[in-house]
């Protein structure tokens, strides 16, 4: 019970002796002008970017599946090992996912992003150039 008490009490903003506080305590002779608007051509590029994002991933999954025949018979690849080069994009995704939060803490958000589009593109351009 101490616990919803206490959850009560935060929600109410009382604490000891009755006394409210906010929760955020803003500055002096601050306003706040809701009245302004964002530019929405920002919010269809980004949302543009993310879907990109997103294409090009599933692009890379599904790339080598209607072409498997002609790929294990270019490689000389059984059918187990053409498995492990179709999930190889996985073990990718994996290892990027465990590695960018550390990265992001040491070079930035915006950093870790350039990153994962320098290896995003320098994957792109090895599957496009390779014979």
């Amino acid at each position: 019970m101490a616990i919803k008490d206490d959850v009560e009490n935060q929600e109410i903003g009382s604490h000891a002796g009755g006394v409210q506080e906010p929760l955020i305590l803003a500055k002096k002779n601050q306003t706040y002008d809701d009245t302004r608007k964002g530019n929405p051509r920002m919010a269809y590029f980004s949302t543009f970017v993310a879907v990109c994002g997103s294409f090009a991933f599933g692009t890379c999954a599904g790339y080598s599946s209607p072409t498997q025949s002609a790929i294990r018979s270019d490689l000389s690849l059984t059918l187990a090992e053409y498995s492990v080069f179709g999930s190889i994009l996985t073990f990718g995704a994996m290892i990027g996912a465990i590695t960018g939060g550390p990265i992001a803490d040491f070079i930035g958000r915006k950093g870790a992003m350039r990153t994962a589009s320098g290896f995003c593109v320098a994957g792109w351009l090895a599957i496009y150039f390779a014979e």
